[in-house]
C-alpha cells in the first residue's frame, strides 16, 4: 500500500553557496518564496518526484544518486509525511520569469530577509547544516555538536 507523503527540495550551487527557490505569482501583494515540491503520486520515491519536478519546471536532468534526503517530518497541516531533499549542481543556471512562477538564486543572508513560511525557513536552515556537515566530512574536518 502506498503511503501519502510530500516531497520538497531545492537546488544548491556550492561554488556560490546559493540555493534556488521559486515564487508562484498570485494576486497577493507579497507572495512567498518556497521550495519545489508536490504530493507523491503513484508509487514513486521522493527522489524520483524531486527529479521529475526539476526536469518539468526547469529542464534540469538530475540522477537519482545526486538527490540527497535532508530529513523527514510529519506535517499536521498536510496530514502526511514530508520529505525534504537537495541536489547539488555545478552550473548556476538562469531561468526566465514566466507568468506563473519566478525562480531565483539566493545566498543565506538573502534568504533570511525573504517572505518565507516558518517551515520553509526551518527546512532551508536544516538543509544548509546538512550540506555544511557533508562538506566538512568530505574535507576530513570535525563537526561541532
Amino acid at each position: 500500500m502506498h503511503k501519502d507523503f510530500y516531497a520538497s527540495g531545492f537546488l544548491y550551487h556550492s561554488r556560490s553557496q546559493q540555493i534556488l527557490l521559486q515564487q508562484h505569482k498570485t494576486a497577493d501583494e507579497k507572495p512567498a518564496w518556497s521550495l519545489f515540491g508536490k504530493k507523491a503520486d503513484k508509487d514513486k520515491t521522493g527522489e524520483e518526484i524531486i527529479r521529475d519536478i526539476f526536469l518539468e519546471d526547469l529542464n534540469i536532468k538530475l540522477k537519482i544518486r545526486d538527490i540527497n534526503c535532508i530529513y523527514t517530518y510529519s506535517s499536521k497541516e498536510e496530514g502526511a509525511e514530508h520529505n525534504i531533499y537537495y541536489a547539488e549542481i555545478k552550473k548556476l543556471h538562469k531561468f526566465p520569469v514566466s507568468d506563473k512562477k519566478e525562480f531565483t538564486w539566493f545566498n543565506f543572508k538573502q534568504i533570511l530577509k525573504l517572505n518565507l513560511s516558518e517551515q520553509t525557513k526551518h527546512d532551508i536552515v536544516v538543509g544548509l547544516r546538512v550540506i555544511d556537515s557533508s562538506v566538512r566530512k568530505s574535507l576530513g574536518l570535525r563537526t561541532i555538536g
